[in-house]
C-alpha cells in the first residue's frame, strides 16, 4: 500500500508524507519512485535564472523514516509484550555484562519504547475524538489514563528489577531521558484531550476529565521532585528553555527511526569527462586554424597573427557553449545527486534525486491531463503561462539489512518531503486589493479582497508495479500559504 498525506507545516512550508508499506516480507529490496511536477504561475517569476537548482535543494528537504511499529496502548502496557519485555531484558543484560553491543541495544530499546508509546497514544486519542456521546467519551478516556499509569509505572520499575544502579551514571541517565520524554509526551496529549473535551462537552467537562486531571496533577508533582524542567507562568526564559529541551528530547528519542542520507553529486565524474572533451574539441579547432594559416602565409605574418587571435576567441566560446549544453540539456537526463542511506553506521539502501525546469508542451500526456484546466482562462488558446519544475526521486531500501538492526517488525517507510515556498512570495502584488460594493442609487463602498495565487503539485508514484497520481492545489498569498486542497 501507498499513502500520500499533504499538510501545511508552517506559514511558508508544506509537508508531504509518502508512506510505503512493505508488500513482500521476503523481498530483498524495496524500490519506490516518485516524480513531482510543480506548476507555478508565470507572474511569480520563478524560472531557471531566478531560481537555480541550488535554491531548489535549499528549499526542498527530504527525509526517509521508518514507520513506527504498530502497537495498541493495551499491548504497550502488557509486560509480556515485546516493547516492555525487550526493554527489561536489554537493561538486565547491560547490568550483568556491560559491553559496547549491550549499550547500543539498551539505548535503542529506550528510544523505540518512547516512539512506540507515542504512536499508540496518538492512535488512541484519534479514536477518542470520534466519540460523540459524553459518557462513552469519559469511559474511553478513563481507560486511556489507566493504561498510561500502568505504562509509566512499569517503565519506572524496570531499573530496580534489572539492577541498573550497577551501571555507570552516564548510561543510567539515558534511561532518565526516556522517562522525561514519556512524561512530556503523555502530558501534552492529555492536555490536548482535555482541551477537546472543554470545547465539545462544556457542561460535563469537570466530570469527563476528572481522571485525566488527577493523573496530570500527580505526574507534574513527580516531575518537580525529579527536577525535570517544567513551564512556569510568566517566566519567559524558563518556558523557552522548556520548549528547547522538549524539541531536543523528541529528536533524541525518534533518531533511531530516521535513516541518514549522505548526498553526493551524481554527475561529477561524467561532467568532468565531458568538460575535458569540450576543452579538447575547442583546442582541435584552434590548432587546425593555426596550422592552416601557417602553411598558407608562413610564420610571423599578420594573417597568421589575426588567425591565432580569432581561433582562440572561438575556442573559448566553443568550450563555454558545450559547458552550457551539458548543464542545460545533457544534465537534465541524469539525477543530480546519489544518496547513500545509513542507519547505525550500516548501509541500508540508496537513492537518487534530480530537478529540472521543463517545457509544458513536452510534459507526458497523463501529467497534462492531471493538471486539469478548469476554466476557459486556463484551457485552450486563452491558457495563461505556467513555469513547470519536475522533481524526481527514487529510493531503494535493503530490507534484509534493516532486519538485523531491530527486533521489531518492519512495517514500511515514510518519505517525508518539506517544501519551503518563501521565494515564491517575493514578487507578489499587494496582499489586499479594494473591490467596489454597490449599495444602489449611486451609493457604494470598497472592501478589501485578498489576492491569491495557485500552485499545483502533480505527483506520480510507481510502487509494487503500479502507477498512480495525486494532485494538490496550494493557495499562496503575500503572507504565506493560505490553504492546501487535494482534488
Amino acid at each position: 500500500m501507498l499513502d500520500i498525506q499533504g499538510k501545511i507545516h508552517d506559514r511558508y512550508t508544506l509537508e508531504f508524507k509518502v508512506g510505503y508499506s512493505r508488500y513482500s516480507p521476503s523481498a530483498a529490496v524495496s524500490d519506490f519512485m516518485m516524480d513531482t511536477w510543480i506548476f507555478i504561475p508565470d507572474s511569480l517569476y520563478i524560472n531557471a535564472k531566478t531560481y537555480p537548482k541550488s535554491n531548489f535543494y535549499r528549499d526542498f528537504r527530504a527525509l526517509v523514516r521508518l514507520i513506527t511499529p504498530v502497537y495498541t496502548l493495551e499491548e504497550v502496557a502488557d509486560e509480556e509484550a515485546l516493547p516492555l519485555s525487550r526493554l527489561q531484558m536489554c537493561c538486565r543484560e547491560l547490568a550483568e555484562e556491560p559491553s559496547e553491543e549491550h549499550e547500543k541495544t539498551y539505548e535503542h530499546q529506550i528510544k523505540m519504547f518512547g516512539s512506540i508509546t507515542r504512536s499508540a497514544l496518538r492512535t488512541a486519542a484519534i479514536g477518542l475524538y470520534r466519540e460523540t456521546k459524553v459518557n462513552a467519551f469519559k469511559v474511553r478516556l478513563d481507560g486511556i489514563v489507566l493504561l498510561l499509569a500502568r505504562i509509566m509505572a512499569a517503565y519506572r520499575e524496570i531499573p530496580r528489577k534489572a539492577g541498573l544502579d550497577r551501571v555507570a551514571f552516564e548510561l543510567r541517565s539515558r534511561y532518565d531521558l526516556g522517562e522525561e520524554y514519556l512524561c512530556r509526551m503523555v502530558n501534552m496529549h492529555l492536555f490536548r484531550i482535555m482541551e477537546y473535551a472543554r470545547e465539545h462537552f462544556p457542561k460535563d467537562y469537570t466530570r469527563v476529565v476528572a481522571a485525566a486531571a488527577t493523573y496530570i496533577d500527580g505526574d507534574l508533582a513527580y516531575q518537580r521532585e525529579r527536577g525535570f524542567l517544567l513551564p512556569e507562568e510568566g517566566n519567559g526564559d524558563n518556558n523557552r528553555n522548556f520548549l528547547h529541551r522538549a524539541g531536543q528530547l523528541k529528536k533524541y528519542i525518534e533518531s533511531d527511526l530516521y535513516i541518514l542520507a549522505d548526498k553526493k553529486s551524481n554527475t561529477f565524474v561524467l561532467q568532468q569527462v565531458f568538460f575535458m572533451l569540450a576543452a579538447g574539441l575547442s583546442m582541435v579547432f584552434a590548432t587546425v586554424i593555426s596550422f592552416s594559416f601557417q602553411q598558407t602565409y608562413g610564420n610571423f605574418t599578420m594573417p597568421l597573427f589575426i588567425a591565432l587571435v580569432v581561433s582562440y576567441m572561438f575556442k573559448d566560446r566553443i568550450k563555454d557553449l558545450m559547458h552550457y549544453w551539458f548543464a542545460n540539456k545533457l544534465g537534465s537526463k541524469f539525477y543530480d545527486y546519489k544518496i547513500k542511506l545509513v542507519m547505525h553506521g550500516e548501509p541500508v539502501g540508496w537513492g537518487k534525486e534530480g530537478c529540472d525546469f521543463v517545457n509544458e508542451e513536452k510534459l507526458p500526456l497523463e501529467v497534462r491531463a492531471q493538471r486539469g484546466r478548469v476554466s476557459e482562462l486556463e484551457a485552450g488558446h486563452c491558457a495563461l503561462r505556467e513555469t513547470v519544475i519536475v522533481y524526481r526521486r527514487r529510493i531503494s531500501i535493503l530490507d534484509k539489512q534493516l532486519k538485523h538492526l531491530s527486533h521489531y517488525p518492519l512495517q514500511g517507510f515514510n518519505d517525508i518531503i518539506r517544501v519551503n515556498l518563501r521565494d515564491f512570495l517575493r514578487r507578489m502584488d499587494s496582499p489586499h486589493v479594494p473591490v467596489y460594493m454597490n449599495e444602489g442609487k449611486g451609493e457604494f463602498h470598497t472592501q478589501a479582497a485578498e489576492k491569491v495565487y495557485y500552485v499545483h503539485f502533480i505527483m506520480r508514484y510507481r510502487y509494487q508495479g503500479k502507477t498512480g497520481y495525486r494532485r494538490f492545489r496550494i493557495t499562496l498569498t503575500r503572507r504565506g500559504i493560505g490553504g492546501l486542497m487535494e482534488w
